[in-house]
């Protein structure tokens, strides 16, 4: 599950476990993106993002982080690192998992036509967005996507599987907003992220957010 995690917040573990659960999954790795290519830059360092996703993660055992992105001064690409897992775990299946509003630009990822040789996507929808492709991507949507979980796991990869999860509405951008804006965002982080980004002044002198 890939993302700029910049802050993580309860949205992004409610759709890894989410996701877990309904795909039955042995395991889900959150991606946090070292050096966007197709973005603006974060606003926390990655030596705090990462260490507020280890805050965020400790009470769930199955919810691993791969940092490698944030270990390499190259861009991040999620071909990239798909192709080094799938290097690393050749036996292993990959389920990316990104989100409904993600999926929408995924026709400007770099090289996006491989990423179907080494995973399945799984879109999960977002409250307040639509599943809206160009036309390019519409096409391949058509193509690729199955209506459930078990005709997902019929093939090795190449499917994508648009999940109606009940997620909640709550974005990275959000979590800026309240804490530039001196509000509590108790209910919108998990409680130890809150603290660390308390006592580290993240977030607070962002006027771009």
């Amino acid at each position: 599950m890939g993302g700029m995690f910049d802050p993580v917040h309860q949205g992004h573990l409610k759709i890894a476990l989410t996701s877990l659960e309904n795909l039955q999954l042995d395991a889900i790795r959150l991606l946090p993106c070292g050096n966007p290519v197709h973005r603006g830059g974060v606003f926390a360092s990655a030596q705090n993002r990462l260490a507020m996703l280890r805050l965020a993660v400790e009470s769930y055992p199955d919810i691993g982080i791969d940092d490698r992105e944030l270990n390499s001064n190259d861009p991040s690409f999620t071909l990239t690192s798909l192709q080094k897992i799938k290097q690393e775990q050749p036996d292993a299946r990959l389920f990316f998992i990104m989100g409904q509003d993600a999926f929408n630009n995924f026709h400007t990822w770099h090289r996006w036509h491989d990423i179907f040789l080494l995973t399945h996507i799984i879109v999960a929808a977002r409250p307040g967005y639509q599943l809206n492709p160009v036309k390019e991507l519409e096409s391949e949507l058509k193509k690729r996507i199955v209506p459930s979980v078990e005709k997902l796991k019929q093939t090795e990869n190449g499917k994508i599987l648009v999940t109606e999860y009940d997620l909640l509405d709550i974005s990275s951008s959000m979590v800026r907003q309240a804490i530039f804006s001196q509000k509590s965002v108790a209910e919108l982080v998990p409680e130890k992220v809150a603290h660390y980004i308390d006592t580290h002044k993240l977030y607070a002198r962002e006027a771009d957010i």
